[in-house]
């Protein structure tokens, strides 16, 4: 193995999965956590629920690790440092206050950042993408001085960010491309139910229109949609992707396509150079979710430290609380039912509003949609998972 302080960039899933796992391997090796965020590791899928509440923050689990967990572990956390630079020659990496870290082997993380179409949008104060602490900070802080909000975007976290705007007592829009909501995780009939449940709790839904432009000079006051009508608001909040932050990758010349390439170890092109999360390619995918992003933190750790590891990709489930309802999906055949290899079967309560759709080809599960009740999750995801024909139901 070789020596030499291990440096990862990146303090979120993918970068404190891999400093745990460094830590589980070799418990001396130096390893040093660079973060451009001032607060420790926290878990960002809490983000858009700090829109509504900013206790969030004091939750148990907010956290990913106590403070004193990285003392303890040896583990140095660099806050409120951004790398500038990795210099693959002198093996070192280079801060934006130009200080120099000397690396053995190095590990990219640094996720992904939210994609707004417009240059430049989210510098008006009443216009938003939310990624960071500071972000669902600022929205939170915008909210309590208005009245009503263009969510753009019908996606999981959009989705979210409506409902906690909405549970502020704002006035909420959501805007979305395609023909219905959340069009990776439901199929057609299940989207319509989802918007039958957003809609009872008195957010708007626009589908199929996109936005042309942000209306105002300075401060928006709203949208110009594709159909040419115009949309006004006092706060607009983006939710319609991220892309992978790839650039310091792409600047030293390592392999980057979609995003940094990595084999199943999690080795880019450049020698003891390991990526994983967010700002990962694994076989042409990328994969912007918290779990796979832990998971690949862990084998790029456990590669790092020594010991061999091989990244395998699996199936994960989206899960969501939709205005009171909770929404379970697993399953990429879930987007589009159209040809006649589904064999779809839908069990329903709708006085109870529980809603089961299953999904099989030759017998075998190829996905599935729970609305309301989701007891029955677990079991489904093994069944999908392990490929057995379906058990009692």
């Amino acid at each position: 193995m070789k020596s030499g302080d291990i440096l990862i960039i990146g303090a979120s899933a993918a970068g404190v999965s891999a400093a745990r796992e460094i830590r589980a391997v070799d418990p001396t090796v130096p390893v040093r956590l660079f973060s451009e965020e001032p607060v420790f590791p926290y878990y960002r899928p809490f983000l858009t629920e700090a829109i509504g509440d900013e206790a969030v923050e004091e939750r148990s689990g907010f956290f990913l690790n106590a403070e004193g967990w990285y003392e303890k572990n040896g583990i140095e956390v660099r806050r409120g440092e951004k790398v500038a630079h990795i210099d693959t020659g002198a093996r070192e990496i280079v801060t934006a206050r130009g200080d120099r870290h000397s690396y053995g082997r190095c590990i990219i993380a640094t996720g992904s950042h939210p994609f707004v179409p417009f240059p430049n949008a989210c510098e008006r104060e009443n216009v938003f993408a939310v990624r960071t602490l500071r972000d669902a900070a600022d929205v939170r802080e915008c909210a309590k001085r208005s009245s009503s909000a263009i969510v753009v975007g019908g996606g999981l976290l959009g989705l979210e960010a409506a409902h906690f705007l909405s549970a502020r007592g704002l006035r909420v829009t959501v805007l979305e491309a395609s023909d219905r909501i959340l069009p990776r995780q439901l199929d057609e009939e299940c989207a319509e139910i989802a918007c039958r449940i957003i809609e009872k709790n008195s957010v708007e839904l626009i589908l199929g229109v996109t936005a042309d432009s942000i209306l105002g000079e300075g401060r928006a006051t709203g949208l110009k949609l594709s159909t040419g009508a115009e949309l006004s608001a006092d706060m607009i909040v983006f939710s319609i992707g991220v892309r992978p932050s790839v650039e310091l990758a792409r600047e030293c010349g390592i392999r980057v396509d979609r995003a940094i390439v990595v084999n199943e170890m999690m080795e880019t092109s450049e020698p003891g150079i390991y990526a994983c999360g967010d700002a990962a390619e694994f076989m042409g995918k990328t994969m912007a979710l918290w779990m796979p992003a832990v998971k690949q933190g862990k084998i790029a750790g456990s590669n790092a430290a020594g010991r061999a590891a091989r990244f395998e990709d699996e199936v994960y489930p989206a899960v969501l609380n939709l205005f009171g309802t909770r929404l379970f999906s697993a399953g990429s055949l879930c987007q589009d039912m159209s040809d006649g290899e589904y064999r779809p079967c839908m069990d329903k309560d709708e006085e109870k509003g529980h809603y089961r759709k299953t999904f099989y080809i030759d017998d075998r599960l190829a996905g599935f949609i729970l609305i309301g009740n989701v007891s029955e999750s677990k079991r489904l995801l093994d069944e999908f998972r392990n490929g057995a024909p379906p058990g009692p139901r």
